[in-house]
């Protein structure tokens, strides 16, 4: 099955596109045609997500594989700093198809892909594949991000923290004075991120904002599917089955949302 994925996707072109995203990202990206795909991550002046896009080499250019439903509003300011090189923003969506999958049924004639990404890296990002008429294509919704570890705008938008919710390993803080970074820096020091992103199985349980696992208290995030919720816990607690106040509960950590 292939999940059409109708989220944004811009295309920056000019030699210096792939600067012009490392200054706004929490880590400083290299991006050529050996090296083809990579993340940034984009907060506000708070430290919290707005955006975390895959970002793919192409001989036209960088592709942002954006993770919220509208195109963001930080794309502005890169669109101003490529105009000074006579380079460009362009809305790509609809030019590039793009799918999600699970990573083995990823179809054998895609033109770029991402792997290794959700529940226990399962999942794959396909590019404009070909030949996949005799596939059965679906398409995305929160539902199903939630259903295998990707990030919704109830993630996005400003409202957590990367530490939160599966994106820590994108934030590096060598890479120059990036939005948020006082904060992220002052975390590390003061206050190291001891919290993970994990999804629930809560077996018909509704209508909670948060409940005690194993005892962790696990705060979730508001938009859930008919079977799935994402919640923020300690990093020690290990994936399993669980009875809460509410009921049993099982848990799946995500390592690298979607």
């Amino acid at each position: 099955m292939l999940i059409r994925d109708p989220r944004p996707i811009s295309l920056l072109t000019g030699d210096t596109a792939v600067d012009a995203i490392s200054k706004l990202s929490t880590n400083r990206i290299v991006l050529n045609s050996e090296n083809n795909s990579d993340r940034i991550v984009v907060c506000d002046s708070n430290g919290r997500v707005v955006d975390a896009p895959y970002v793919v080499w192409d001989e036209s250019g960088v592709i942002l594989l954006h993770c919220t439903t509208k195109i963001p509003e930080y794309l502005s300011s890169v669109a101003r700093t490529l105009s000074k090189n006579s380079s460009h923003v362009m809305n790509a969506t609809g030019a590039i198809e793009r799918f999600v999958c699970q990573q083995k049924y990823l179809p054998r004639n895609t033109g770029m892909s991402v792997s290794g990404m959700g529940i226990s890296g399962l999942y794959s990002i396909a590019l404009n594949p070909l030949d996949y008429e005799n596939i059965h294509v679906v398409d995305l919704s929160a539902d199903l991000l939630i259903e295998f570890g990707g990030l919704t705008d109830s993630h996005l938008n400003g409202n957590h923290l990367p530490h939160h919710i599966g994106l820590l390993e994108y934030v590096r803080l060598d890479n120059g004075c990036y939005p948020g970074q006082e904060i992220h820096a002052r975390m590390d020091s003061r206050n190291p991120s001891s919290k993970k992103l994990i999804r629930i199985n809560l077996h018909g349980i509704r209508d909670i904002n948060s409940l005690t696992i194993h005892g962790h208290n696990c705060r979730l995030i508001p938009e859930w599917s008919d079977n799935y919720a994402h919640g923020i816990t300690h990093q020690d607690l290990v994936d399993g089955e669980y009875e809460t106040e509410f009921g049993i509960v099982h848990t799946t950590t995500v390592n690298t949302a979607l």
